[in-house]
């Protein structure tokens, strides 16, 4: 009797598979068709969301025949938003109450999903890939992720980032509210999951080489999101940049003390010193500043131009941020 309860029980969970795709359309048959054969193998009800954020190569075409089969559907992003804003437009319109992100470029197998639910079904709120072999990766990239991970975890001191895990991973039901109603616009998933705790897993894969094309995240691209990274979950660099001041104020005060007692004052040095820590300062806060301006401006993340399978013809994204009590009586 238990196990039947056990049996009807799964057969009531949804588990929705995002996919974030841009100029893609070189491996989306043979990724779409390893995909379904991996998810014929659960025992839960799931359906596929494709993110189709901005692709100009062909991509649409596929997409619109992908989502003539039942529980696959897409949503056509107005233009190239970036991968974090195309997970956003997942998590909003997912329907499942486990989300689960997956890349299309074959690097990371479809073949492990089952796995991935197996310990989600088992208590785990998250289930995260964490790479144990990058050789499908550059030389460069394996080199720059190494000192990002490295730096993330000197920077960010409060919750733990594990290394080698990218965005392949399952968010269950509590984790995923927690995250739908944090309000951030410069978004940065890595950070953002990692930072909400709950009962977490590391998986070890082995990443292949991509099927076909180039990586989208060239090195200023790499640059870039680590930036957004830092920005957004540490201030380590600003309490770094204080303390510098004062050590210099402090240095600063103890050699003009120095050469006042020596009658050879001359701090032309030290006002070149502290000019270029102030450019460095400057810069930094800067950083910090850009990143509020993203928030306060209040845009949305995304834009929805249209819809494939199951949705209505053209649906707009969604007030997912809403405003706060104070800013709606004011």
């Amino acid at each position: 009797m238990k196990r039947s309860d056990d049996v009807n029980a799964l057969g009531t969970r949804l588990l929705s598979v995002v996919i974030c795709c841009y100029n893609e359309a070189h491996v989306l048959p043979e990724f779409h068709a390893r995909l379904m054969s991996a998810m014929r193998k659960l025992q839960i009800r799931h359906e596929v969301l494709y993110v189709n954020d901005g692709s100009n190569d062909g991509s649409l075409t596929i997409f619109d025949e992908l989502c003539q089969t039942p529980q696959v559907r897409c949503l056509n992003l107005s233009r190239n938003f970036g991968k974090e804003s195309a997970m956003a437009a997942g998590i909003d319109h997912a329907g499942g109450e486990a989300i689960l992100f997956i890349d299309a470029d074959l690097q990371d197998p479809p073949e492990l999903i089952p796995l991935m639910v197996e310990h989600w079904l088992a208590g785990c709120d998250i289930v995260n890939m964490q790479r144990s072999d990058r050789r499908g990766d550059t030389a460069g990239k394996r080199i720059s992720a190494r000192l990002y991970y490295r730096l993330l975890g000197l920077l960010v001191d409060r919750y733990a980032v594990p290394q080698d895990v990218s965005d392949f991973r399952l968010i269950g039901a509590a984790p995923l509210q927690a995250l739908r109603a944090m309000p951030e616009r410069a978004r940065f998933m890595k950070g953002m999951v990692n930072w909400l705790g709950f009962k977490t897993i590391e998986l070890p894969y082995d990443r292949v080489a991509r099927g076909a094309g180039q990586s989208k995240w060239g090195p200023l691209a790499l640059v870039d999101l680590a930036i957004e990274g830092i920005v957004a979950f540490s201030r380590k660099p600003l309490r770094w940049f204080s303390l510098l001041s004062a050590s210099i104020f402090v240095l600063t005060l103890l050699y003009i003390a120095q050469q006042i007692g020596t009658g050879s004052l001359d701090i032309h040095d030290f006002i070149l010193g502290v000019g270029a820590m102030l450019a460095l300062g400057v810069a930094l806060v800067g950083e910090y500043i850009g990143a509020t301006l993203s928030e306060v401006k209040r845009r949305p993340v995304y834009l929805l131009s249209s819809t494939f399978g199951g949705f209505s013809k053209r649906l707009a994204a969604p007030a997912t941020r809403q405003l706060g009590k104070e800013e709606q009586n004011g």
